[in-house]
C-alpha cells in the first residue's frame, strides 16, 4: 500500500515537473523566436542603412530613415529586455550586444550627419544643373561632366579634383560660372567628408558584429532547445519508468489480493483452526473451524482476547513462556487445553507466529492449530487399556510365579518339615543326640529358610512399580529372572545354554525382567509340547556398538510363517485358552519400544549345537546402553 502511494506521489511530481518544463520550454521557444526575429530585423535594417550610406546623391525621405532608426533601436531594446536573454550567462553574447549597441549609436550619429551632407550635395547638384542650363563657359563643360558622373566613377580622385578646382581663377569668370565652381567645390568637399564617414563606419565592422551575434545566439538557442528537449525526454522516460513500476506494483498487488483471497478462502474452509490477533492479542479474525470447535460465534470472539478460552488447567508459567517467545519475534509451538462455550474441554496443538510490518515491528500474530481432542481422548483410553493389559500381564505372570513359588517351596518346606519333625521325634523318644547333630539340623533349617526368603525378595522386586531408570548389570538381571522361573525348567528337563557378557546398562530393570521372563516362559511352553526330544534354550547377552543385545532361542521347531507376523498382536495366541491370554508378547513389545526405547523382533533360525542341527524361534531384544 505504501509503495502505491509513493509511486502515485512520484508520478504526480514528475507530471508537474514535466508540465513546468514544457511550459518553460514553450515560453523559452517563443522568446527565442522573438529574439530571432529581432536579430533578423536589425540585420535587414542595417542593410537598408548601408544602402542609404552608399548613395550620396539619391534623394530619400529622411522621415523614412528616421523611422527605420527608431525601429532599429526598438528591436535592440526588445532583445535587451527579452526575459530569455536576461538569464543568459554567456559573457560573449552580452558583450557583443553592448558593443553592437554602442557601434549602432555611432552609426546613427553618422547617418544624421550624412543626412545633412546629402541635403547639401543634392542641393549643390541641382544648382549646378540649373547653372548649366543657364549656360557655362566651354572651359567648365569638362568639369560639369565630371560632377554629373562622379557617383558613377569611384576611381576619381576627389582630393586632386578638389585641389584642381581651387586653382581655378574665378576672377576671370562671370557670376554664373563662379556659382558653378563654388558648388562643384562643395560637392567635392562633402563627398570627401562622406567618404571619410563611410570609412569610419567600416572600422566599426557592424556587419561582422551582427553575424557574430546571430551565430552566438543561434548556438545558444540550439543548446537551449536541445537542453529543453533532453529535460523533457528525461522526464518522459522517468514518467514512463515510474508508470511501468506503478503498473507492475498494481499488478503484483492484484495478484497478491487474489492470492490473499484464495488464502482467506483456504483458511476459512480449512479443517485447521486459524486465529489472527493484533499486537496486543485482541482477536481480529477466526475461521469456521475455530467457531465450530469452541462454540463461540465470530461476533462473540472479535475484539476479545484468546484468554477467553482459558481452562485453568495450564500454569501461568506456560502462558508467560509463550508470550516471551512470540514477543521476542520467534514462533511458539505447543498444546492448549481450552474451555469451550458449553464448558467442555478441547485440546489443540499448533504454533503462534508473529507478523512484522515494513519497519520490523510486530503488528499481528497468526495461530494455526489442529484439534487433537479426539486423539487425546483416544490416547487416554489407550493408556487406560495399556494399564489394564499391563495389569493382566502382571496377573498372568503372578499366576505363573505362584505356581513357581509352590513348586520351588515344596522341596525346601519338605526339608524343613523333615528336619524339624525328625529332631522333635528323637527328643520325644528320648533318643540322645549330640550337640553337633542338633546344630547341623538347625543350620539346615536356617539355610532353607534363607532360600525361601531370597525367593520372596525376588518376587517382591518383580512386582515393584518403580519406573525410574537405574544402572545395572544385564547379566545379573538375567540370573534374577531365571531364579523366578527355573523350577519349571528343571521339571521339564530343559537345558539352558548361556553365553553371557558383563554389560552395564541404564534403563528400567523391572521391565527387562518381565520381558525376558515372558520370552523364557514362551520358549518353555513350546518345548513342553515336544516329546521324545532334547529341550534346549539358548540365551546370549552381548554388546553391539551402542546397544545391548539379548537373544533367546529355542529348538521348538519355529513359528509357522503364516502367523509369525501376528505374534505381537494383543490377544493373539497359539496356546489353549487355559494356558495363555495372548497379551504376553504384545506387552513385551510395548515395554521394549515405548518404555525402554528398544526393539523386539522375532525370526525362525536354524543352527548347530554339539554336531546336531536344530531349528526354532529366535527372539532378539535390542536396547540402547544409555
Amino acid at each position: 500500500m505504501k509503495k502505491s502511494i509513493i509511486s502515485g506521489f512520484i508520478i504526480i511530481l514528475i507530471m508537474m515537473a514535466l508540465g513546468v518544463v514544457i511550459y518553460d520550454s514553450k515560453v523559452q521557444n517563443e522568446n527565442l523566436l522573438k529574439v530571432d526575429n529581432n536579430i533578423k530585423n536589425i540585420i535587414l535594417l542595417n542593410k537598408d542603412f548601408d544602402v542609404y550610406l552608399k548613395t550620396p546623391f539619391v534623394y530619400d525621405n529622411f522621415d523614412i530613415i528616421q523611422s527605420k532608426i527608431i525601429s532599429f533601436k526598438s528591436e535592440i531594446n526588445n532583445i535587451h529586455n527579452n526575459s530569455i536573454l536576461k538569464n543568459i550567462e554567456e559573457e560573449k553574447l552580452n558583450k557583443i550586444l553592448n558593443t553592437l549597441k554602442n557601434s549602432m549609436d555611432k552609426k546613427f550619429m553618422v547617418i544624421n550627419r550624412i543626412k545633412s551632407y546629402r541635403a547639401i550635395l543634392n542641393n549643390s547638384f541641382r544648382i549646378i544643373q540649373k547653372i548649366h542650363n543657364n549656360g557655362i563657359s566651354d572651359k567648365l563643360e569638362a568639369l560639369y561632366t565630371v560632377v554629373m558622373t562622379i557617383d558613377k566613377n569611384p576611381e576619381l580622385n576627389l582630393v586632386n579634383l578638389n585641389n584642381e578646382i581651387k586653382n581655378y581663377n574665378i576672377k576671370e569668370l562671370n557670376r554664373n560660372n563662379k556659382y558653378f565652381i563654388r558648388h562643384a567645390q562643395i560637392i567635392f568637399e562633402y563627398l570627401l567628408k562622406f567618404n571619410e564617414l563611410s570609412n569610419d563606419l567600416d572600422i566599426l565592422k557592424i556587419n561582422e558584429k551582427l553575424d557574430s551575434l546571430y551565430t552566438i545566439y543561434s548556438k545558444y538557442a540550439s543548446n537551449s532547445v536541445q537542453k529543453a528537449q533532453i529535460a523533457i525526454g528525461i522526464l518522459f522516460v522517468l514518467l514512463f519508468i515510474v508508470v511501468v513500476l506503478y503498473l507492475l506494483d498494481e499488478y503484483k498487488l492484484s495478484l497478491s489480493n487474489r492470492e490473499l483471497f484464495r488464502f482467506r478462502r483456504t483458511l476459512e474452509d480449512s479443517d485447521n483452526i486459524v486465529i489472527i490477533t493484533d499486537a496486543n492479542q485482541y482477536i481480529k479474525y477466526v475461521n469456521r473451524a475455530f467457531v465450530e470447535v469452541t462454540g463461540y460465534s465470530e461476533k462473540e470472539l472479535i475484539g476479545q482476547k484468546p484468554s477467553i478460552l482459558k481452562s485453568g488447567q495450564q500454569s501461568n508459567e506456560f502462558y508467560k513462556d509463550m508470550n516471551e517467545t512470540i514477543y521476542s519475534g520467534n514462533s511458539w509451538n505447543g498444546e492448549f487445553i481450552n474451555k469451550n462455550k458449553d464448558g467442555s474441554l478441547s485440546y489443540t496443538k499448533g504454533s503462534i507466529s508473529p507478523v512484522f510490518d515494513e519497519d520490523g515491528n510486530i503488528y499481528e500474530f497468526i495461530a494455526i492449530k489442529i484439534d487433537i481432542t479426539n486423539e487425546i481422548l483416544i490416547e487416554k483410553k489407550l493408556y487406560e487399556n495399556e494399564k489394564l493389559l499391563m495389569q493382566q500381564s502382571k496377573m498372568a505372570a503372578m499366576g505363573e510365579m505362584l505356581e513357581n513359588i509352590a513348586h520351588q517351596w515344596r522341596q525346601p518346606l519338605s526339608t524343613i518339615s523333615t528336619a524339624s519333625s525328625g529332631l522333635q521325634l528323637q527328643k520325644e523318644l528320648g533318643i540322645p543326640t549330640t550337640k553337633e547333630e542338633d546344630t547341623e539340623v538347625l543350620d539346615k533349617i536356617n539355610q532353607t529358610a534363607q532360600y525361601l526368603s531370597e525367593t520372596i525378595n525376588n518376587f517382591r522386586d518383580f512386582f515393584k512399580t518403580n519406573k525410574e531408570k537405574t544402572t545395572f548389570n544385564l547379566k545379573d538381571t538375567y540370573f534374577k529372572t531365571l531364579r523366578l522361573i527355573n523350577s519349571k525348567f528343571a521339571s521339564l528337563e530343559i537345558e539352558v545354554v548361556e553365553t553371557l557378557n558383563d554389560i552395564e546398562i541404564n534403563n528400567l530393570e523391572n521391565e527387562i525382567v518381565q520381558v525376558m521372563m515372558n520370552l523364557l516362559n514362551n520358549a518353555k511352553d513350546v518345548l513342553a509340547t515336544r516329546e521324545n526330544q532334547r529341550r534346549i534354550i539358548f540365551v546370549n547377552i552381548y554388546k553391539d556398538k551402542n546397544d545391548a543385545i539379548i537373544e533367546i532361542i529355542d529348538n521348538g521347531g519355529g513359528i509357522p510363517e503364516d502367523i509369525i507376523d501376528k505374534v505381537f498382536e494383543p490377544y493373539f495366541t497359539t496356546k489353549h485358552k487355559a494356558q495363555g491370554t495372548g497379551i504376553g508378547l504384545y506387552m513385551s513389545l510395548e515395554m521394549t519400544t515405548k518404555h525402554m526405547n528398544g526393539i523386539l523382533s522375532v525370526e525362525n533360525d536354524t543352527y548347530e549345537y554339539e554336531s546336531k542341527t536344530y531349528s526354532g524361534a529366535k527372539f532378539t531384544i535390542k536396547i540402547p546402553l544409555n
